[in-house]
């Protein structure tokens, strides 16, 4: 890739992955029913989708219990409505949550605000 597009290009696909991914973190952090996981390092952004019928539940076992269950019943719809692909994951005793690379070069802020607007449409009646 480097020989390809050479270092500005590349220098200037880092930087934009990387701001692409603070704005993805800044929306989430905006939006209700969605929560970070950890403040995002490099591209890498973990988020959780807490659907409206979990928001008002005390943190405790029993939600993230319930949350567990959410990503990968969200993740059949996307892969079902063929409106996109993104990877959720379990990490040590975290429930299950998105992970979103952001990392090429043609995503915007359209296609991110699309990805949030998405996982809440496809999950609003869990």
């Amino acid at each position: 890739m480097w020989k390809a597009v050479g270092t500005k290009e590349l220098g200037r696909r880092v930087d934009r992955a990387l701001a692409m991914a603070k704005y993805l973190a800044q929306e989430i952090k905006k939006r209700e029913g969605f929560r970070l996981v950890i403040e995002p390092e490099f591209a890498n952004v973990c988020f959780w989708y807490i659907p409206p019928s979990l928001r008002n539940v005390p943190d405790c076992p029993e939600l993230w219990k319930k949350l567990h269950a959410v990503a990968p019943v969200v993740k059949e719809r996307m892969m079902k409505s063929g409106s996109m692909m993104i990877g959720y994951q379990k990490h040590g005793d975290k429930a299950n949550f998105f992970r979103m690379v952001v990392i090429s070069p043609q995503v915007n802020r359209q296609d991110l605000d699309f990805v949030l607007d998405e996982i809440h449409s496809l999950g609003k009646d869990l």
